[in-house]
């Protein structure tokens, strides 16, 4: 059975949550990173910031950087 990963997208319309395999979730984090607007990617259980999705993650939550203010 694939490993999957529980995916919790935050946005302005709320929170959007969708279950991917393990390689659909390291394309969202790549994604993440490589957007201009980009954003942060947490672990779901522990909420620290992620780079790469190790053996130990089943959830993560995308967090997007919002621009504005001043």
């Amino acid at each position: 059975m694939a490993r999957t990963i529980k995916v919790y997208a935050l946005g302005l319309n709320g929170t959007e949550i969708q279950e991917v395999t393990l390689e659909e979730a390291e394309k969202i984090l790549e994604d993440t990173y490589n957007d201009e607007l980009g954003g942060l990617v947490a672990d779901g259980k522990t909420r620290e910031i992620i780079w790469q999705i190790g053996p130990e993650v089943e959830e993560i939550i995308v967090i997007p950087v919002l621009l504005g203010g001043g």
